[in-house]
């Protein structure tokens, strides 16, 4: 017994894990929507938008591309990554609140 206890300590999650993984589901997600697979649904679901003019699309796709290179807002993930490191865990988190609500800020911009 002493022995499995040893072994769960020795594989505990790293925080930087836990970033790296929050950070790859936001850029994969931010991903579908430069490539434009996920754009319209998303506009059309969160914004009762079906389209953007032309500029407006090509400022929306530089701001993403903008925070796809970014760093990850530690402050605005904190809870995420507590949460995550409390259930010793870095799955991918695409659908994930925080996520969502960074990514919706860039879009409010353009879709008020």
């Amino acid at each position: 017994m002493e022995n499995n206890h040893q072994v769960q300590e020795h594989s505990k999650v790293s925080i930087e894990k836990i970033i790296d993984s929050i950070r790859e589901s936001r850029d994969s997600l931010i991903s579908g929507f430069l490539l434009g697979s996920t754009l319209v649904p998303f506009l059309e679901q969160n914004f009762n938008i079906a389209t953007l003019s032309p500029i407006k699309l090509e400022f929306l796709k530089r701001d993403l591309k903008e925070l796809q290179i970014s760093t990850l807002d530690l402050v605005h993930y904190s809870s995420l990554i507590k949460q995550m490191k409390d259930a010793n865990t870095y799955l991918p988190v695409t659908d994930h609140p925080l996520v969502l609500q960074e990514i919706r800020s860039v879009f409010q911009k353009y879709c008020s």
